[in-house]
C-alpha cells in the first residue's frame, strides 16, 4: 500500500508545486545498441566508461525516493547486468511502484530469462515496451536489421507468459512508417491472437541531441496531417477508457494534435518539478529532449538529492516551466505532466496564452 500512497501523494503535491524529490525517473543504462534504426542515432555511439554496477547500487542506495523508474538505452539487455540494476532499485527504493523498460526484443533468451528472475523480487507493477515499427517488412526497413520483427514478436510472446508482467508493443510514428499502423497490427495479430489495440501502444517520433542524437536527421515528421489522422484513427481503435492507465494513453493521445500543429507542448512540462533523466555516465539532464546538463552524480556523491537542490536545477525548472526549452510531447515526460496538470490550475505565461487558445481549441 505504502508505493500507492507514495505515488498518490506526490502526484497531488506536484498539482500545487515542486516536489522535494523526483518521484519519477528516467535513468539509461546504456547507450549501446544492436539495432540500426533511421529514426535515432544512439546506435552509432561507441560508450566507454559508463556507471559500473557498483556507481549505480551506490545511486539507489543515496538517492531512493522513486515511485516509478523508467530504464531505458540503447538496449539495456546489452547490460549483461541489467537485471542486477534493477534489483538494486527494487531493494533500495521502498516505494517504488512501476517499473517500465522498452527492448527491441532482439535478445530474446536474454530479455526472457532476465525478466523471470526479476519478478522473482516481486516489484509491484512491471511494465514491457517491445518495440516494433511495422509488419515483417516495414519494420525491419525502419529498424534496420533483417529478421528484427520475427525475434520482436517472439520476445512479447514469451514475455506475455510470465505471470505478473504487463508488456505492450510500442510503434512510434514518423514520415517512415505513417500510414503501416493497420498493417502492422494485422501482422502481429497473425502471430498472437490475443492481440488488441490496447495491447499496441502508438507514439510520435522527436529529435534530441543529446539523447536520440537525431537532431540532424531530416524528414521525420514531414507528414504531419498523416500522423494526426493515424492517431486519432488508433485512438477510435483503442475505445473509452477502461481504467487509469487508459485514461493517461487516452489523454496523451489526444494532445498529439495539438502538439503537431503548434510544436508547443501542450501543458506545462513537469520536468524537474516532478521528474529528471540521468544518462549512462551519471549526467543529470532536465529530459531527453533538453540538452542542458546539470552536473554529474560522480561529482556528488551519487545524490539526487544534492543535485535536485542546485541553483541551476532550480533555474531551469523555470525556464522549462516558462516554456522557454525544446517543445516535445514524448510518453517519457507527457505522463507526469499530465499528472501534474490534473486540476487543470491554469498558469501559463502570459506570451503564450495566445498560441494556448489554440491548442485548446483543438483538443
Amino acid at each position: 500500500m505504502r508505493p500507492y500512497l507514495g505515488l498518490a501523494g506526490n502526484i497531488l503535491a506536484s498539482n500545487f508545486g515542486r516536489v522535494g524529490f523526483p518521484y519519477k525517473l528516467t535513468f539509461v543504462t546504456t547507450y549501446a545498441c544492436n539495432y540500426r534504426c533511421k529514426t535515432c542515432n544512439i546506435w552509432e555511439r561507441k560508450p566507454k566508461n559508463e556507471l559500473s554496477l557498483e556507481e549505480i547500487r551506490r545511486f539507489f542506495e543515496k538517492s531512493n525516493r522513486f515511485n516509478w523508474i523508467d530504464f531505458t538505452g540503447g538496449e539495456p539487455w546489452l547490460r549483461k547486468d541489467f537485471p542486477d540494476i534493477v534489483e538494486a532499485a527494487l531493494d533500495h527504493c521502498r516505494s517504488l511502484l512501476l517499473v517500465h523498460f522498452p527492448t527491441n526484443g532482439y535478445l530474446t533468451k536474454q530479455v526472457v530469462e532476465g525478466t523471470r528472475r526479476i519478478m522473482e523480487r516481486r516489484p509491484k507493477k512491471l511494465i514491457i515496451t517491445v518495440s516494433t515499427d511495422g509488419d515483417e517488412v516495414v519494420n525491419d526497413e525502419v529498424r534496420g536489421i533483417k529478421g528484427g520483427w520475427k525475434r520482436q514478436i517472439e520476445t512479447y510472446r514469451q514475455l506475455r507468459a510470465i505471470p505478473g508482467v504487463d508488456v505492450v508493443l510500442g510503434m512510434t510514428l514518423s514520415s517512415l512508417n505513417v500510414r503501416e499502423y493497420g498493417r502492422a497490427f494485422a501482422a502481429a495479430k497473425a502471430e498472437c491472437p490475443w492481440l488488441t489495440p490496447r495491447d499496441f501502444h502508438v507514439n510520435i517520433v522527436h529529435e534530441s541531441g543529446h539523447y536520440y542524437g537525431n537532431a540532424n536527421v531530416a524528414g521525420l515528421r514531414d507528414r504531419t496531417d498523416e500522423m494526426i489522422e493515424e492517431v486519432a484513427a488508433y485512438r477510435a481503435r483503442r475505445g473509452l477508457p477502461r481504467g487509469m492507465v487508459d485514461l493517461l494513453e487516452d489523454r496523451y493521445l489526444r494532445r498529439v494534435e495539438p502538439y503537431l500543429r503548434t510544436g508547443i507542448t501542450p501543458m506545462r512540462c513537469h520536468a524537474l518539478r516532478s521528474s529528471c533523466f540521468v544518462d549512462s555516465w551519471g549526467n543529470v539532464y532536465p529530459c531527453g529532449m533538453y540538452d542542458a546538463k546539470i552536473a554529474s552524480l560522480r561529482d556528488h556523491d551519487y545524490d539526487l538529492r544534492a543535485i535536485w537542490n542546485l541553483p541551476r536545477t532550480r533555474r531551469l525548472q523555470k525556464e522549462i516551466w516558462r516554456y522557454d526549452c525544446p517543445q516535445c510531447w514524448t510518453p517519457c515526460e507527457a505522463y507526469q505532466s499530465i499528472f501534474g496538470n490534473l486540476l487543470g490550475l491554469r498558469n501559463t505565461p502570459r506570451s503564450l496564452r495566445g498560441r494556448e487558445g489554440s491548442i485548446e481549441k483543438t483538443t
